[in-house]
């Protein structure tokens, strides 16, 4: 019940004019005015406790700072002594001192409309939080975001044999270098230094087995935590591919490349000329098959066809059709050998420009390819090289990929590759079997008839737990079910699965992963596609940077500064200071009795 203040004030003069007068009948009169002082202070204390006066404070009605995640304290207090009226302070889903809470930053300014201009502290604004309007004005005032990956790439998949790359840029909080090492079957694989602030970085490690593994980047912090973030890859066996050689002649280097294609499980189908129209065929790994003709039932069969210059000039016309029409429409790859003294374009095998070298003599000279760690390949060079045109790669080079002695470029479906390096069978001579097993899998991934991949996907490409997955793949029917099921074990899990409303063929589902680790989604018709699931506080400062950029892209698409509006706020005055004050003058009532 609220007491009338007219009544308290009565009620309050008489208990001071009461207090009044016992200590003026006292007889010790000593200290008589402080007694006078603290009894009426003990009387203005239970009045103010009674009824607690107001605090009227000016505020900026248009103008607020919000905190979020990572905001700064000094930075607080810096705008709260230098902006003038004082903006109010609000936190964004977190808890601090002085500032009120916001779950939902669009509800807020529909509750305060007068709100223009936004002071965000801290990491700025997710997405979900970032408003539709025109008429705000936002000021950054970001921290800077912790050490960690700004940015990494890896391929999710690769063929055993390959060299896995991780490259990236790694942030530092601070001038301090940082080591970031690759670890891999429990121990650190490469490394690289990163200073100042931010560096790209580019990590090496070649797998020996097939599997699914993950492989972790590593660092340490300036308080000597270690940090790591998960690096899933996929390495599959080498694919069987069927690789048709025609020969002019007999040769070294085509026994030595049966020898190797053979070992690693290729199905080989050779085909050597030995004088004008008598040729000698070979199969290994394949049933017998008729080679003295190219058809298009052949070519259908294979993924690559080698050949040298000669080999090519002596095919019938139809042939070179055939392998011109199985190149665009199935897909298939060759690769075209040019002899020394030629250096000569043929249209559609070999549509290269050469430019020449500064020897004018052939010579021993190493060669490099995409992966190569060591530059220990050494060749007989030509005296030219290929100059690059508009849509071709480099598959093999000299000194740097502008002096290609291999390349390839599409046409149609299939790629067609060019070398100038007619012998390779030098390295196995040598001892370097290793280089020469590489040399071939790096050209024969490069222009063999790509693999039927499942059209199946799943959306974002680096999925985390606790996160809504998107799963979508092509089918003729809707009769397709999908599951998704952890590889560590359990039930799988079936999805619903529906048109997708932009593409009929096309179907989609949603997942949602409750923990980490290799999934693997199958539908019905014998599709089937894995991918990792990352734990949900991962690459945070991945995320962080992405949700700064967003926000001052933001900032820029922002209004400008509107006119400053005040308001006034009325808030209690502390109790515990009047309580404090009451407390000390009933002490000294006490006490000074007492002596």
């Amino acid at each position: 019940m609220e007491i009338p203040l007219p009544f308290l004030l009565g009620v309050a003069v008489l208990l001071g004019s009461w207090l009044t007068w016992l200590a003026v009948r006292r007889p010790d009169r000593r200290r008589l005015a402080w007694r006078l002082l603290a009894s009426w202070g003990a009387v203005a204390c239970l009045v103010l406790l009674l009824v607690p006066p107001k605090i009227t404070r000016t505020y900026n009605a248009s103008e607020v700072l919000l905190l979020t995640d990572g905001y700064s304290p000094d930075t607080l207090q810096r705008l709260l002594k230098s902006l003038k009226p004082r903006p109010q302070v609000y936190g964004l889903n977190l808890e601090a001192n002085a500032a009120q809470p916001v779950a939902n930053l669009t509800a807020f300014l529909k509750q305060h409309p007068e709100v223009k201009t936004i002071h965000v502290l801290g990491h700025g604004l997710p997405s979900e939080e970032m408003p539709a309007s025109d008429s705000l004005r936002f000021v950054p005032h970001l921290s800077e975001i912790p050490a960690g990956v700004l940015a990494a790439s890896w391929p999710k998949e690769v063929t055993l044999g390959e060299e896995v790359q991780v490259q990236g840029t790694f942030h530092t909080a601070s001038a301090q270098e940082t080591k970031v090492f690759l670890h891999a079957s429990g121990e650190a694989r490469d490394s690289a230094v990163v200073k100042k602030r931010a560096k790209a970085f580019r990590l090496r490690f070649t797998p020996k087995t097939a599997g699914k593994f993950v492989y972790t980047l590593r660092w340490t912090g300036v308080n000597d935590s270690v940090y790591q973030e998960a690096v899933p890859v996929e390495v599959k066996a080498s694919r069987p591919l069927s690789v048709l050689v025609l020969s002019s002649a007999p040769s070294f280097e085509v026994k030595f490349l049966k020898n190797f294609l053979s070992q690693q499980g290729h199905r080989v189908a050779i085909r050597t000329q030995v004088s004008k129209g008598v040729f000698q065929t070979e199969v290994v790994n394949l049933t017998s098959t008729k080679l003295d003709r190219l058809t298009t039932g052949l070519l259908q069969k294979s993924d690559a066809v080698l050949l040298d210059e000669t080999a090519l000039q002596n095919l019938s016309d139809a042939e070179k059709q055939a392998l011109q029409q199985a190149v665009r429409q199935q897909g298939l790859g060759m690769l075209t050998t040019l002899s020394q003294p030629s250096f000569k374009a043929i249209p559609f095998f070999a549509e290269t420009v050469f430019k020449p070298v500064s020897q004018k003599q052939p010579r021993n000279g190493a060669v490099r390819w995409q992966g190569l760690a060591s530059s220990n390949a050494v060749l007989f060079l030509p005296t030219r090289v290929f100059q690059l045109k508009e849509g071709q790669q480099a598959m093999v080079w000299e000194q740097n990929p502008r002096q290609a002695l291999a390349v390839r470029y599409r046409r149609g479906m299939g790629q067609v590759g060019v070398s100038v390096l007619p012998e390779t069978f030098p390295l196995v001579l040598e001892g370097k079997e290793t280089l020469y097993q590489q040399y071939w899998a790096t050209v024969l991934n490069a222009i063999a008839k790509p693999a039927e991949e499942p059209s199946l996907a799943v959306m974002p490409s680096v999925p985390q737990a606790h996160q809504l997955l998107q799963v979508s793949f092509s089918a003729n029917s809707s009769s397709h079910e999908v599951t998704f099921q952890s590889l560590k074990g359990g039930d799988a899990a079936p999805v619903l699965v529906q048109p997708s409303s932009l593409l009929q063929e096309q179907q989609q589902g949603l997942l949602w992963p409750q923990e980490t680790g290799w999934y693997s989604v199958l539908t019905s018709n014998g599709q089937e596609y894995t991918t990792f699931v990352q734990p949900e506080n991962s690459w945070q400062t991945q995320k962080l940077r992405q949700q700064q950029q967003a926000f001052l892209k933001l900032v820029k698409q922002s209004a400008a500064s509107p006119d400053t509006q005040s308001m006034q706020v009325h808030t209690d005055f502390p109790l515990w200071v009047i309580g404090l004050f009451l407390l000390v003058s009933l002490s000294y009532l006490w006490l000074e009795e007492k002596l």
